[in-house]
């Protein structure tokens, strides 16, 4: 005959604000006497994990089976173990490296998968040609991750200049002036900020045209149109904006002492893939690396970045994080 008895349990808080669980049993059901708790007993936090590695050693209950437990404790109250994950320093930092790394993931799948790459840009609206639909991919990409232009672009921690959004007109259109649209608009990190441009194209834009000579590649049409792009937006902006921008309160008042710089402004154009400098069993073509690096590092601006670049810059920043070292 099954003598067991009933366990009830109630969270509850000491005088001191420790939470205990109370547990109460009332006795076994063949009991004649009205049912009435006989024994009780508190337990707090380090007890808890006592008693929880005493039934797993005595158990030997595996990983997966903890693993059960967890998900049904979070079935059953998501928002208190989200509370209590939330307010753990450690958790939070592994969250923080998890989502870079899922992040890194998906930087590596767009750069490589073509049929990934080309399904997200079908997803882009309001965009007028294919080309554009697929640099609103990395726009989009890159304003969702700002830590990887902050930490990849520069020396200096750089950050988007608008919270809301990475792409700016940065010189007004008028009558007698054309418009122009940097996009990603970025500031130095520091008590004094300065501003920093940068243009994104795509991971499919060719970085050299034809060979113009033997052994000597002449940089593409669309990279040379790339780096104008990049110089004429700096060029207005400053014409347009003059030394510095007074940043603005949400009723249109300056901030007092708030200022970006545009004092000979850093500008970055992010385009290409150095795989395109490589022959078809795998070397390096010697000649066109040659002639793409020689040509980008006699640039005074734009710096030219290529998206594998950038891509391994991420991939160093999440290893290094996993890690714990700088």
């Amino acid at each position: 005959m099954d003598q067991g008895v009933d366990c009830e349990y109630q969270v509850v808080h000491d005088d001191d604000g420790t939470t205990l669980v109370h547990l109460s049993t009332f006795g076994s059901q063949q009991r004649i006497s009205h049912r009435k708790s006989s024994q009780s007993l508190q337990v707090d936090k380090g007890i808890a994990a006592t008693l929880v590695d005493i039934l797993s050693d005595a158990f030997g209950m595996p990983a997966s089976d903890l693993d059960d437990v967890l998900k049904e404790a979070y079935r059953k109250n998501p928002d208190r173990l989200r509370a209590i994950i939330s307010n753990d320093e450690a958790s939070r930092d592994v969250i923080a490296m998890a989502h870079r790394r899922s992040q890194v993931e998906r930087f590596r799948r767009l750069l490589l998968d073509s049929g990934y790459f080309d399904s997200e840009a079908a997803k882009m609206k309001d965009c007028s040609t294919k080309s554009a639909a697929r640099e609103k991919v990395w726009q989009n990409f890159f304003q969702d991750n700002p830590w990887i232009f902050g930490v990849s672009l520069s020396g200096q921690l750089l950050t988007s200049w608008d919270k809301q959004k990475l792409e700016k007109v940065v010189a007004g259109a008028s009558i007698a002036n054309v418009g122009k649209r940097v996009d990603a608009l970025l500031t130095t990190s520091g008590r004094i900020k300065s501003m920093v441009f940068a243009e994104i194209k795509t991971h499919r834009t060719p970085l050299l045209g034809p060979e113009y000579r033997s052994g000597c590649w002449a940089p593409s049409s669309e990279l040379a149109g790339g780096i104008a792009q990049a110089q004429c937006t700096v060029h207005e902006a400053i014409r347009e904006i003059g030394d510095r921008l007074a940043r603005k309160s949400a009723d249109g008042d300056d901030i007092p002492g708030e200022y970006t710089y545009l004092l000979r402004p850093r500008s970055y154009l992010v385009v290409g893939n150095l795989n395109s400098l490589v022959n078809d069993s795998g070397g390096h073509n010697k000649n066109k690396f040659r002639s793409f690096e020689l040509f980008r590092r006699d640039l005074v601006q734009p710096e030219v970045l290529t998206f594998d670049e950038l891509l391994a810059r991420a991939e160093w920043i999440v290893e290094s994080g996993d890690s714990g070292s700088i």
